[in-house]
């Protein structure tokens, strides 16, 4: 699998729901991430862009700042003359770093995880940046040795968790000034005299402002500030934006190596609408799946001559790449499938912000109350039962379809 162009959570969520194991290498220039995955499920990330600065900020922020002595002790990775830019021997050294903490007991079993999960947070958030670059799966890779001891078999991270988690700080970003495109920048005051200017929106006062520029003018990153002043590095972008927007706070291009990541993209602007002249009604489009070709084939007798377009996915495997591809208006969903079950692609759908608002309905045998609470858990609109006779199929649809079929052409 190899990509020029691709959406990172698309890429994510279609080795999730195929339960791969292996790593995901994705490259953007000289910025390289890993990402390790076990039967779908998350192990760990890493991008060879970061340095061991950013081992040091995820320690200060879970409050371990005594570690960072020990951190000084690494011993030194031989590396080849020339090669002390090289991206491989960075990614390298924070492996080694890490493994010093473990071994010198620096971290207890659970600061050991949460740092793991620190760094993979880390580095997937620059990675949900990308908008273009190369990404190449190798199956069956194994996580590296180090992160397997401490998390002993047990999965580090949800997929579908750790995207709505990591869309939501996106979210966050975006909503700052337009000039503000990377944690990295460095924030300066151009006047000091501006300090006393009224900021519309701003909410730091003069005394707060002056600190924060005295600390700016060592020539410190968002992120280093956050860490100065401990708070969270979106909070921090959130206070100074004001001041962005309305030019008293200027920002200086990250340094190497962050100036090698993408820039957080920029919030898509919202479609025009415009009437169109044909006042027919638009074909929605469903897309069923289930590993039953007897189901498939009775759902889209039922729907035939409606107007409505059906595709039928019977590999549950690749349904995840079709429904990207076709954004279908309304899905039907088996849950009981061999290797990925309903709710769990149901729940990985969701994660996505382009799926937010689309009914997903289980369609399933089972008729318990546990396994209707499961669907609502995972995010499903509603549950409609097997066996179904084609004006029961013909209701549902209508139901959820009903405001698509209003829309105009």
């Amino acid at each position: 699998m190899e990509r020029n162009i691709f959406n990172p959570y698309e890429l994510l969520i279609e080795l999730s729901s195929s339960q791969a194991t292996g790593v995901l290498k994705a490259s953007y220039g000289s910025a390289v991430w890993h990402i390790y995955l076990s039967n779908g499920d998350l192990q760990y990330a890493d991008c060879a862009a970061h340095t061991l600065a950013q081992l040091s900020y995820l320690l200060c922020r879970q409050g371990l700042e005594r570690a960072l002595p020990i951190l000084k002790e690494v011993p030194q990775v031989a590396k080849s003359a020339g090669e002390a830019s090289n991206i491989s021997h960075i990614r390298e050294k924070i492996q080694q770093s890490m493994c010093w903490l473990d071994e010198m007991q620096a971290l207890d079993s659970m600061q050991a995880k949460q740092l793991i999960e620190d760094v993979t947070q880390d580095a997937l958030e620059s990675f949900f940046w990308l908008r273009e670059g190369q990404a190449n799966w190798k199956k069956g890779a194994s996580t590296p040795k180090w992160v397997a001891s401490v998390l002993s078999g047990t999965p580090l991270l949800e997929v579908a968790d750790t995207i709505k988690f990591l869309q939501r700080r996106m979210k966050g970003w975006q909503g700052c000034s337009s000039s503000l495109w990377s944690p990295y920048q460095r924030p300066y005051l151009l006047d000091f005299r501006d300090i006393n200017k009224p900021v519309k929106g701003g909410k730091l006062a003069p005394a707060a402002l002056t600190k924060l520029a005295q600390l700016m003018s060592r020539g410190l990153s968002i992120r280093q500030l956050s860490v100065l002043i401990k708070q969270d590095e979106l909070h921090v972008a959130q206070l100074l934006a004001p001041y962005i927007e309305q030019g008293v706070i200027f920002l200086r291009n990250p340094q190497p190596p962050f100036d090698a990541l993408p820039k957080i993209p920029r919030a898509p602007k919202p479609p025009v609408v415009q009437a169109a002249p044909s006042k027919e009604t638009p074909v929605a489009k469903i897309i069923c799946i289930d590993d039953s070709p007897i189901i498939l084939a009775e759902i889209e007798r039922f729907l035939a001559g409606t107007r409505y377009a059906v595709t039928t996915v019977n590999d549950p495997i690749q349904a995840s790449s079709i429904i990207f591809r076709i954004k279908p208006d309304l899905i039907l969903l088996d849950i009981t499938m061999p290797r990925v079950n309903g709710y769990r692609l149901c729940s990985l759908l969701r994660s996505s912000a382009m799926f937010d608002e689309t009914p997903i309905i289980m369609v399933t045998g089972n008729t318990g109350l546990i396994d209707k609470a499961r669907a609502r858990l995972a995010g499903a609109t509603d549950y409609f039962t097997k066996p179904f006779t084609q004006p029961e199929l013909l209701s549902l649809v209508e139901r959820y379809l009903s405001s698509h079929n209003a829309k105009p052409a």
